[in-house]
Protein backbone atom coordinates (compact mmCIF):
# COMPACT_ATOMS: atom_id res chain seq x y z
CA UNK A 1 0.00 0.00 0.00
CA UNK A 2 2.94 2.18 0.71
CA UNK A 3 4.60 1.79 -2.75
CA UNK A 4 1.09 2.69 -4.33
CA UNK A 5 1.02 5.98 -2.16
CA UNK A 6 4.81 6.46 -3.22
CA UNK A 7 3.60 6.16 -6.81
CA UNK A 8 0.79 8.75 -6.59
CA UNK A 9 3.29 11.22 -4.45
CA UNK A 10 5.76 10.77 -7.42
CA UNK A 11 3.10 11.49 -10.20
CA UNK A 12 1.52 14.65 -8.34
CA UNK A 13 5.02 16.02 -8.02
CA UNK A 14 6.07 15.32 -11.48
CA UNK A 15 2.39 16.79 -13.15
CA UNK A 16 3.26 19.87 -10.39
CA UNK A 17 6.70 20.37 -11.41
CA UNK A 18 5.57 19.89 -15.28
CA UNK A 19 3.10 22.94 -14.79
CA UNK A 20 5.23 24.95 -13.50
CA UNK A 21 7.89 24.39 -16.17
CA UNK A 22 5.52 24.49 -18.88
CA UNK A 23 3.90 27.50 -17.66
CA UNK A 24 7.52 29.16 -17.22
CA UNK A 25 7.72 29.61 -13.74
CA UNK A 26 5.20 32.87 -14.16
CA UNK A 27 3.16 31.19 -10.81
CA UNK A 28 6.54 32.92 -9.24
CA UNK A 29 7.66 35.36 -11.27
CA UNK A 30 7.04 39.59 -10.69
CA UNK A 31 6.49 41.05 -13.63
CA UNK A 32 10.15 43.30 -14.15
CA UNK A 33 8.64 47.18 -13.69
CA UNK A 34 10.59 50.42 -13.48
CA UNK A 35 10.67 51.95 -9.61
CA UNK A 36 10.00 55.71 -10.70
CA UNK A 37 11.79 56.75 -7.55
CA UNK A 38 14.61 55.85 -8.98
CA UNK A 39 14.03 57.57 -12.55
CA UNK A 40 13.08 61.00 -10.91
CA UNK A 41 15.95 63.30 -10.57
CA UNK A 42 18.48 65.17 -12.24
CA UNK A 43 20.71 63.13 -14.45
CA UNK A 44 23.89 64.22 -16.45
CA UNK A 45 24.64 62.59 -19.71
CA UNK A 46 28.05 60.60 -19.03
CA UNK A 47 28.23 59.49 -22.50
CA UNK A 48 26.91 58.90 -25.91
CA UNK A 49 27.47 56.51 -28.34
CA UNK A 50 26.50 57.29 -31.76
CA UNK A 51 25.89 55.41 -34.80
CA UNK A 52 24.99 57.52 -37.99
CA UNK A 53 24.09 56.33 -41.79
CA UNK A 54 23.36 58.25 -44.00
CA UNK A 55 20.65 57.80 -46.96
CA UNK A 56 20.68 54.15 -45.28
CA UNK A 57 24.54 53.92 -45.49
CA UNK A 58 27.31 53.50 -42.52
CA UNK A 59 28.85 57.66 -42.80
CA UNK A 60 32.06 56.31 -44.53
CA UNK A 61 30.41 54.36 -47.06
CA UNK A 62 28.01 57.32 -47.76
CA UNK A 63 31.21 59.76 -48.32
CA UNK A 64 33.27 57.34 -50.68
CA UNK A 65 30.42 56.08 -52.80
CA UNK A 66 27.56 58.97 -53.02
CA UNK A 67 29.75 61.95 -52.17
CA UNK A 68 33.02 60.64 -54.58
CA UNK A 69 35.45 61.44 -50.86
CA UNK A 70 38.54 58.88 -51.13
CA UNK A 71 38.76 56.54 -48.03
CA UNK A 72 41.22 59.36 -46.44
CA UNK A 73 38.79 62.07 -46.88
CA UNK A 74 35.60 60.19 -46.18
CA UNK A 75 37.63 58.95 -42.89
CA UNK A 76 38.66 62.71 -41.76
CA UNK A 77 35.13 63.93 -42.59
CA UNK A 78 33.51 60.66 -40.81
CA UNK A 79 35.72 61.47 -37.31
CA UNK A 80 34.26 65.42 -37.52
CA UNK A 81 31.04 64.19 -37.41
CA UNK A 82 31.38 61.49 -34.91
CA UNK A 83 33.30 64.59 -32.94
CA UNK A 84 30.09 67.00 -33.20
CA UNK A 85 27.71 64.51 -32.45
CA UNK A 86 29.42 63.15 -29.30
CA UNK A 87 29.68 66.99 -28.33
CA UNK A 88 26.02 68.08 -29.19
CA UNK A 89 25.34 65.10 -26.46
CA UNK A 90 26.32 66.76 -23.75
CA UNK A 91 23.93 68.17 -20.65
CA UNK A 92 20.92 67.40 -18.42
CA UNK A 93 17.50 65.98 -18.25
CA UNK A 94 15.60 66.38 -15.26
CA UNK A 95 12.83 63.98 -14.57
CA UNK A 96 10.29 65.64 -11.97
CA UNK A 97 7.47 63.28 -9.98
CA UNK A 98 4.98 64.91 -11.00
CA UNK A 99 6.02 63.29 -14.71
CA UNK A 100 7.22 66.38 -16.66
CA UNK A 101 11.11 66.73 -17.85
CA UNK A 102 13.21 69.53 -18.68
CA UNK A 103 15.96 68.80 -20.85
CA UNK A 104 19.21 71.17 -20.70
CA UNK A 105 21.65 71.16 -23.79
CA UNK A 106 23.88 73.94 -24.58
CA UNK A 107 21.79 76.85 -24.90
CA UNK A 108 18.60 75.10 -25.50
CA UNK A 109 15.99 74.05 -23.34
CA UNK A 110 13.14 71.74 -24.00
CA UNK A 111 10.25 70.61 -21.56
CA UNK A 112 7.16 68.28 -21.73
CA UNK A 113 5.86 65.37 -20.26
CA UNK A 114 7.17 61.84 -19.56
CA UNK A 115 5.77 58.22 -18.81
CA UNK A 116 6.91 54.57 -18.19
CA UNK A 117 5.28 52.18 -20.59
CA UNK A 118 3.42 49.05 -18.86
CA UNK A 119 6.17 46.86 -19.79
CA UNK A 120 8.21 48.66 -17.25
CA UNK A 121 10.99 48.89 -19.96
CA UNK A 122 10.83 51.99 -21.66
CA UNK A 123 10.16 55.65 -21.22
CA UNK A 124 7.84 58.07 -23.40
CA UNK A 125 8.51 61.80 -24.08
CA UNK A 126 5.55 63.34 -24.94
CA UNK A 127 3.53 60.69 -25.62
CA UNK A 128 0.60 61.20 -27.76
CA UNK A 129 1.87 64.38 -29.72
CA UNK A 130 3.91 64.95 -33.03
CA UNK A 131 6.79 65.27 -30.73
CA UNK A 132 6.85 61.65 -29.04
CA UNK A 133 9.69 59.76 -28.17
CA UNK A 134 10.22 56.12 -27.41
CA UNK A 135 13.59 55.39 -24.96
CA UNK A 136 14.27 51.63 -24.28
CA UNK A 137 15.75 51.47 -20.71
CA UNK A 138 18.62 49.06 -20.79
CA UNK A 139 19.34 49.75 -16.64
CA UNK A 140 18.38 51.85 -14.16
CA UNK A 141 19.92 51.69 -10.78
CA UNK A 142 20.14 55.44 -8.52
CA UNK A 143 23.09 56.54 -9.95
CA UNK A 144 22.90 54.98 -13.57
CA UNK A 145 20.66 55.43 -16.43
CA UNK A 146 21.57 53.63 -19.93
CA UNK A 147 18.97 54.43 -22.67
CA UNK A 148 18.54 53.19 -26.10
CA UNK A 149 16.66 54.80 -28.69
CA UNK A 150 16.83 56.29 -32.79
CA UNK A 151 16.47 58.99 -34.49
CA UNK A 152 15.54 59.74 -37.53
CA UNK A 153 15.09 63.15 -39.94
CA UNK A 154 15.45 64.38 -43.77
CA UNK A 155 18.10 66.75 -44.07
CA UNK A 156 19.64 68.91 -46.87
CA UNK A 157 23.26 67.75 -46.77
CA UNK A 158 24.43 69.69 -49.95
CA UNK A 159 22.29 73.20 -49.44
CA UNK A 160 20.67 72.53 -52.70
CA UNK A 161 17.20 73.30 -53.10
CA UNK A 162 16.92 71.13 -55.74
CA UNK A 163 18.73 68.22 -54.70
CA UNK A 164 16.32 65.91 -52.64
CA UNK A 165 16.90 65.81 -49.16
CA UNK A 166 18.56 62.83 -47.30
CA UNK A 167 17.67 60.59 -45.02
CA UNK A 168 19.76 60.68 -41.81
CA UNK A 169 19.42 57.85 -38.75
CA UNK A 170 20.98 57.14 -35.89
CA UNK A 171 20.90 54.57 -33.25
CA UNK A 172 22.01 56.12 -29.93
CA UNK A 173 22.83 54.45 -26.48
CA UNK A 174 23.30 56.85 -23.56
CA UNK A 175 24.52 57.04 -20.38
CA UNK A 176 23.40 59.26 -17.39
CA UNK A 177 24.58 59.61 -14.05
CA UNK A 178 22.72 61.43 -10.86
Amino acid sequence: MKSNLSKMRSLFLIGVFSIFVATGCDLFEKEASIDTAELVGLWTISDADVVPQIGGLPIKNYFTDVMGMSGLEAEAFAAIYDAFLKESFGGTIEFKDDNTYIFRIADTVEDGSWAINSDGNKIILDGGTSDEQIVSILELTKSTLKVSYDELSMEDLDENIDTPDVEVSMKIEMTLTK
